[in-house]
């Protein structure tokens, strides 16, 4: 292909990894749906029972279920009795000691609702691509026990109960969904199950006047589903220790109990089977879909028609207790049977007695069975029956595909076919050897799981080894892009031969055909495609590569390969380490350490000369190493989201009143305060960023005040005050007045106050002008004679360095104070709890302030009298709620404000400004509303130390440049150094090429020390990830601060807003990257080119330890990784955009020959025309 110009070269490695993303997905996770199966049933006679009931508590862990607690009733807060511990379900607990079976479900990651009810109702482990729909819609169809039913009745939430209709036979499922609306965090979830049981109850109610629904209601093979939403709504907004959690749980279970009664009444006859489990758990802090134990263990309870009883022992621990995971729960003496979650289908399925899911992967619980030898024998064939029906059709699938098709080996031989094992269980059942046809069933099932599995991978070695091409030809395409167009200025042409072209294109065309052969998806073809034509673009330019090693290492000595090879050696080190630093945080911590005495290698001069800078940038590592030591998974901490938006604040109110100061402080020295354009229309644009950085904070920092508990229950109710309201005084009321108590019209005097909080900022900036800038210009103007002479002297050598390294002392320092705009966290408030619960085994973070938020009553078509009254009292919602309206005034202000903070900075545009530092100030700001709204706890302080880090990194490399430009080492044309421990002589050499690019060209060629700073920007990049959470795993990054703005469940919606908060510290890496590569003399994008193809490294590493068996944690962590490593190919070239947009128009004047002629010692200017005006006036003053 032609040589790609930079924007080019950005598409392709955008295309490129976007599409070898997907590749895991279609090696690891493939769809395991395939259709044409014949459907199996028992075939019994009559069925174990005549209908099934399937309750789904959302979001419920399976130790929560079942341990003990003080009562968590609002209404029980002041009863002395209630700190006596008891089972937050008495009925389900009931039923496990007394008429059923109990255990534990294992889920698969990801631990998220549609992929948990696929399993339960559908007995598969459907692909994760899923995924892209938001784990709402269907992206294969599939079978399910609703789909064999008679009818399904169904309801619960629209994002579930649709996608088992669709699909299914029309007219089969009915399902009756509360509208998406509903589903608002800063509602009483407890609402959503209310309209569930609300609902059955009313179906059941209808029946006794309508025959037609009566008859329907009491045929067989009916099934009931109900889906609680509440449990998962309410664990996300107060964890799942807390008092509204478990509160739930009873809630639930006496809706339960409820709707169980209504059945048994309603029919009469005991033939009515009972299932209650969870589609997955929730983590202490109140999130799920990773493979942590708490999100994949849930409960599982059966009983009724065709369930066994319990089993118990009358001393010591029955079976199924060995993990100790129960050891709380007190029920030890009963037998616990676990099972995996897609075990539940055909357990379904069976006791309805009807025909298991043809996509089922699911082994029937035998344990769970009231049934004897015989049938669980005929249970089990069937069984096996349906799992190797799967097999077959895949099998032969497969064999009209492959080229040469390789049976799977256990059933390869004549004697070991499926239809002869089947047949031979079939023969022991007739015999009455039961135990051998059910051991004989349970082989063939593992049999055919591993047939499936074996199927599911034929293709792996071919695939892997296809992507792993395409992934090396990437990195060796981006080198060799490096050296051909950044050191080589695309002087060598490709040596493309008629030869090669049909080499390659032979090479092309085969894969093609095999391809072809095999019926592949289009995306083999882009994963064959992509290696091909990045060898042979590296192959056409191989001279480019020879000749950019000659102008690298030329004059090299053996020792200095050597240095060359143990360099090349520690960098493939410091990549292996940022690989172990996604298992282990901790390791940042070390190398930020380490990288705080990186300026000690240039000598104690360079850090004499640059104190200041090298101080800070030691400040920065030390700050920044303290974050991955902290915890990935955070509570709102209020103080340290005060002490972040109070840092983002005073720095941004500081950076106007001293801005001019800060500025000419690293401007032209002959400028002086003087320097023309200093204030107006920018300085009232940063006015209007740091005023919408007070407004995020006052929107974000001001809590929702609590109600009267009795006020919204009072609305539905109708009932008088009782003892348990609370008043000002109590404990949970607020000290002082909130903001959003105040009168409608204070509040808008507040807003307006808010508007003009510019005032004080001028005041400030007038007093620095009238007491301190004019006295100083006064002076700096007696003195300008002198500075003028001093200026036409200038050639000497000695005067223009020391008049540098004064402005660079003093410009690091004031460039702290410019940059220190740290962004804030959220902050939250403490929701007082009625009673201390003694039982859970962590420790309980404050309630954020999301979970104040979720107080709120849903007052809408949810809320019925006759619900409320059809409950037992201890289960009435006296809840502690927030004003309702505060949620609908909060998060349209709060989404302007996150909205106005990003478009403000482009008014900077009307009078804009080439000082580099002013250009990183407005980035810097621009974010600050956006991390303070979205921030829970320390990630602002991370962002102000970053910053700090940041433009350190970017100055100390400049000067390092500077340093050792003129040293004599980087004139004598002596050949680069590679030594080890001193970084000194590469720095010359890049350093001597910086001098001589202005008498050349504008800009210098990469040289080997660049390497080092493309390795300094995929650690910050890695950093800016791993330092305020742990990316490999979901669960560590909480959606409390989205439900400020999307208090409604919108997966996607929030995700974008959580994504945004996370790319926050990435616009600051572009910038500083962007503006080092200008401050270098770098052609824009040569660093980028280097960092894309070290980068993928990673990506590769990950590429194959990418899993699908293991442990659900495992699993997950190995495809978030895997993921994250190539995305963060895609955010560099994202970035590497953006920093062009970032650092236009920014001016260097200080770099090259050119800049000393002139006198010039800044790291910028205010305006460039006129600053250059000015000088050149001043020069012809003193000839």
């Amino acid at each position: 292909m032609a040589r790609l110009g930079r924007l080019g070269f950005l598409g392709l490695a955008v295309v490129f990894h976007v599409v070898y993303i997907l590749s895991i997905f279609d090696i690891y996770f493939t769809s395991p749906i395939v259709s044409g199966m014949t459907a199996y049933s028992v075939g019994a006679s009559k069925a174990p029972a005549k209908r099934l009931v399937l309750y789904v508590g959302d979001g419920l862990r399976a130790d929560k279920a079942f341990q003990f607690f003080p009562d968590p009733s609002p209404n029980a807060a002041n009863d002395s009795s209630a700190q006596e511990l008891r089972p937050m379900a008495p009925f389900l607990r009931s039923k496990v000691l007394e008429d059923g079976t109990f255990g534990v479900s294992h889920t698969r990651v990801p631990t998220e609702s549609r992929p948990g009810h696929v399993a339960l109702i559908a007995g598969l482990y459907e692909d994760v691509s899923a995924v892209t729909t938001g784990w709402k819609l269907n992206p294969v169809n599939f079978d399910s026990v609703f789909n064999r039913s008679r009818h399904t009745w169904g309801w619960g939430s629209p994002d579930i109960l649709p996608m088992f209709s669709t699909g299914a036979v029309p007219g089969r499922v009915t399902d009756d969904t509360y509208g998406s609306e509903f589903e608002d965090f800063s509602k009483d979830a407890t609402e959503l199950d209310y309209y569930v049981f609300d609902h059955v109850k009313q179906l059941f109610k209808d029946a006794e006047s309508n025959e037609e629904l009566n008859a329907k209601l009491r045929e067989d093979k009916v099934v009931f589903f109900l889906h609680l939403l509440g449990l998962d709504t309410t664990g996300h907004a107060y964890r799942p220790y807390s008092r509204e959690y478990l509160h739930n749980i009873k809630v639930v279970d006496e809706g339960v109990k409820e709707i169980t009664k209504v059945m048994d009444d309603f029919y009469g006859d005991d033939e009515t089977a009972y299932v209650f489990t969870a589609d997955h758990g929730m983590s202490d802090w109140g999130s799920h879909g990773d493979g942590h134990p708490d999100n994949t263990r849930t409960p599982l309870i059966a009983w009724g028609a065709g369930v066994a009883k319990p089993k118990t022992v009358a001393s010591g621990k029955a079976p199924g207790h060995e993990d100790g995971f129960s050891q709380d729960w007190r029920l030890d003496h009963v037998q616990r049977h676990d099972v995996a979650q897609a075990d539940i289908a055909t357990l379904m399925a069976y006791l309805a007695g009807l025909e298991f899911p043809v996509n089922s992967v699911g082994e029937l619980p035998l344990s769970y069975l009231a049934a004897g030898d015989e049938e669980k024998a005929r249970a089990m064939h069937t069984n096996a029956q349906e799992i190797l029906e799967m097999y077959r059709v895949k099998e032969e699938a497969k064999k009209a595909t492959a080229l040469r098709y390789r049976p799977y080996s256990r059933f390869a031989s004549a004697n070991q076919t499926i239809d002869k094992r089947l047949a031979q269980v079939k023969e022991a059942i007739s015999n009455g050897l039961y135990e051998h046809a059910i051991k004989a069933s349970d082989e063939l099932i593992q049999l055919g799981l591993q047939g499936l599995r074996y199927l599911q991978t034929y293709n792996w070695l071919f695939l892997r080894a296809l992507v792993t091409a395409g992934y090396a030809g990437w990195v060796a395409f981006a080198f060799t892009t490096a050296v051909d167009m950044y050191m080589l200025d695309g002087k060598i042409e490709a040596s493309r031969t008629l030869a090669s072209i049909i080499a390659f294109s032979s090479i092309l065309v085969g894969l093609y055909s095999f391809l072809l052969i095999q019926s592949s998806p289009m995306t083999y073809y882009a994963y064959a495609s992509f290696p091909v034509m990045f060898w042979e673009e590296v192959f056409v330019r191989r001279r480019a590569l020879v000749e950019g090693k000659n102008k690298l290492i030329a004059k090299f000595s053996q020792r200095d390969l050597m240095k060359l090879a143990l360099n090349v050696a520690m960098y493939v080190g410091i990549l292996e380490v940022m690989v172990q630093s996604y298992y282990h945080r901790e390791i940042y911590t070390i190398c930020y350490i380490l990288a705080a005495a990186w300026p000690a290698f240039y000598g104690f001069d360079f850090v004499k000369s640059n104190w200041i800078l090298c101080g800070t940038w030691g400040l920065g590592c030390t700050a920044m190493s303290i974050f991955t030591l902290l915890p990935a998974i955070k509570v709102e901490s209020p103080n340290l989201i005060s002490l972040g938006g109070l840092l983002i604040l005073v720095t941004g109110v500081l950076y106007i009143a001293m801005e001019k100061s800060l500025l000419v402080s690293v401007a032209s020295a002959n400028d002086g305060i003087s320097s023309p354009k200093a204030d107006g229309l920018s300085r009232m644009i940063l006015g209007v960023q740091v005023g919408l950085v007070a407004l995020a904070m006052v929107f974000t920092m001001a809590p929702f005040p609590e109600a009267d508990p009795q006020s919204t229950h009072r609305k539905a109710n109708k009932k008088p005050k009782t003892a348990c309201s609370k008043t000002p005084t109590d404990a949970t009321w607020p000290v002082h007045k909130y903001i959003h108590e105040f009168p409608l019209a204070m509040r808008a005097m507040i807003l307006l106050s808010l508007l003009f909080w510019a005032i004080p900022l001028v005041l400030a900036w007038a007093l620095i002008k009238l007491f301190w800038e004019l006295p100083h210009n006064y002076v700096q103007n007696n003195r300008e004679v002198h500075h003028d002479a001093e200026m036409s002297t200038i050639a000497d050598d000695a005067a223009p360095h020391a008049m540098m390294a004064r402005a660079r002392s003093v410009s690091a320092d004031t460039l702290l104070e410019g940059r220190r705009h740290s962004v804030k966290p959220l902050p939250t408030i403490t929701v007082a709890r009625q009673a201390d619960f003694a039982h859970p085994p962590v420790q309980r973070p404050p309630v954020p302030i999301s979970a104040t938020y979720a107080l709120n009553r849903a007052n809408s078509t949810l809320s019925s009298h006759s619900r409320r009254s059809s409950l037992s009292t201890d289960v009435q919602h006296d809840i502690v709620v927030p004003v309702t309206s505060q949620t609908s005034i909060g998060a349209p202000m709060l989404t302007k404000r996150t909205v106005a903070s990003l478009i403000v900075p482009f008014l900077h545009a009307l009078q804009p400004r080439d000082h580099y530092l002013h250009r990183l100030a407005v980035i810097f700001l621009a974010f600050g509303p956006v991390f303070i709204i979205l921030t829970i706890s320390y990630e602002g302080l991370f962002y102000f130390a970053i910053a700090i880090t940041l433009v350190s990194w970017v100055r100390l490399e400049h000067r390092v440049q500077e340093h050792f430009a003129s040293s004599p080492a980087s004139e004598n044309g002596r050949a680069p150094s590679l030594e080890i421990t001193n970084p000194l002589e590469p720095a010359m050499s890049a350093a001597s090429d910086r001098e001589a690019a202005p008498k050349s060209e504008d800009y210098r060629s990469l040289t080997l020390s660049d390497a080092r700073i493309c390795l300094f920007f995929l650690y910050m990049l890695q950093s800016a990830f791993f330092s305020t959470g742990n990316i490999a795993s979901i669960s560590s990054f909480s959606l409390d601060a989205v439900y400020r703005l999307i208090p409604v469940f919108d997966p996607f919606s929030q995700g974008a807003l959580l994504l945004l908060k996370l790319l926050a510290p990435f616009a600051l890496v572009s910038a500083n990257l962007g503006i080092l590569t200008k401050r270098l003399k770098l052609r824009g994008g040569s660093l980028f080119a280097v960092v894309m193809g070290i980068g993928d490294y990673l990506t590769l590493r990950f590429f194959w330890e990418v899993r699908d068996e293991g442990s659900w944690l495992d699993i997950g962590e190995s495809i978030s990784m895997f993921v994250i490593a190539s995305m963060l190919c895609v955010f560099v070239a994202a970035l590497e955009a953006l920093s062009e947009v970032f650092v236009k128009g920014v001016e260097f004047r200080d770099d090259g020959r050119q800049g000393k002629a002139n006198g010039v010692a800044s790291n910028g200017s205010l305006d460039a025309a006129a600053k250059s005006e000015k000088a050149a006036k001043k020069v012809g003053k003193v000839t």
